[in-house]
């Protein structure tokens, strides 16, 4: 169970990562905005983190955990798809609300499902915890050479498959 957690942890983690250190270029050197438009867009996306952050506490009050993981998982792949594969800039905007949603409740979420058995919990967090950061690090720095290789959108695919893995 707790490699599972890390592998959910891993996607979201990816996700995010990758959102704020990759999606601002890739929209301008490769969806054509220019700089203050994709910065824009940057904080369009973490408004939206904010914003589920905030109210995830109450969704998964009332909805239970596993279908709010389920659900934020299939609105990160829709939108991180759309930013990847819709070159429409409404699209993309939407897109990037969806990501921003979609990617806000995966890690905390999962660092409390490792915490579930008080027995095993500091050592399941402590190994959830690594993953998590290592996927916070690791990850944008595998999209960037990627990236560099084929371009950054293209290179995002690899954070999409890694969220289908986690939902």
């Amino acid at each position: 169970r707790t490699y599972l957690v890390g592998l959910l942890v891993l996607g979201f983690g990816y996700a995010e990562g990758s959102a704020t250190d990759w999606m601002p270029l890739a929209l301008v050197d490769e969806r054509g905005f220019d700089n203050a438009t994709a910065a824009l867009l940057l904080t369009v996306f973490m408004v939206a983190m904010t914003t589920m952050r905030l109210l995830g506490g109450p969704l998964v009050d009332r909805l239970g955990r596993v279908p709010v993981l389920l659900g934020c998982a299939l609105l990160a792949i829709a939108g991180l798809a759309t930013v990847i594969f819709v070159p429409d800039p409404v699209a993309i905007t939407i897109g990037v609300v969806a990501w921003g949603l979609g990617s806000a409740l995966g890690f905390p979420l999962g660092m409390s499902a490792a915490a579930d058995d008080p027995a095993t919990a500091n050592a399941r967090v402590s190994a959830v915890a690594i993953v998590g950061y290592f996927a916070f690090l690791v990850g944008p720095v595998l999209v960037g050479y990627v990236g560099e290789q084929i371009g950054v959108l293209s290179a995002l695919t690899i954070v999409l498959g890694l969220l289908v893995m986690a939902g």
